[in-house]
């Protein structure tokens, strides 16, 4: 469907750049469903990957945030950690999942809102995607969706 509205009305993005180089972030690609731009970064051993939002580029507030992230991941872990090991006790028929729980994705998607976003957990469900809110750097609100 969607590549056929493409046919029908041009693909507003084909004249876009499709990928940005960036000094902390490496190689950003635009995604073909968004208007956001994907990269997968290595830190301390832990692969993350930064969905950045923007439309003709990353928005620059949002790469700055990411940029944040990446130079103080070991507070940035620990703060995640905390909130998980608070989220086990809350929870606590669910608590040795959301031990189990680690980072997989880091969503700032508003330019306008630069300090908010969504972070995604890998876990040991397949079928649960686990993720929490992430609002003035800080992550709130658990859930999972299967």
């Amino acid at each position: 469907m969607f590549g056929m509205l493409k046919k029908l009305f041009g693909n507003r993005r084909a004249s876009w750049k499709h990928t940005v180089s960036d000094p902390v972030l490496g190689e950003m690609v635009l995604c073909d469903d968004g208007d956001w731009w994907e990269s997968i970064v290595v830190i301390d051993g832990h692969r993350v990957r930064f969905e950045v939002g923007g439309k003709r580029e990353p928005s620059p507030a949002l790469i700055s945030h990411a940029h944040d992230i990446v130079r103080e991941f070991a507070a940035f872990s620990r703060t995640v950690s905390e909130f998980l090991a608070a989220e086990a006790i809350r929870e606590p028929d669910a608590a040795d999942e959301i031990r189990q729980l680690t980072l997989e994705s880091m969503y700032l998607f508003w330019p306008n809102r630069p300090n908010d976003g969504m972070l995604y957990f890998h876990g040991p469900n397949e079928y649960r995607v686990w993720r929490c809110d992430y609002v003035s750097r800080q992550p709130v609100g658990l859930g999972f969706d299967s």
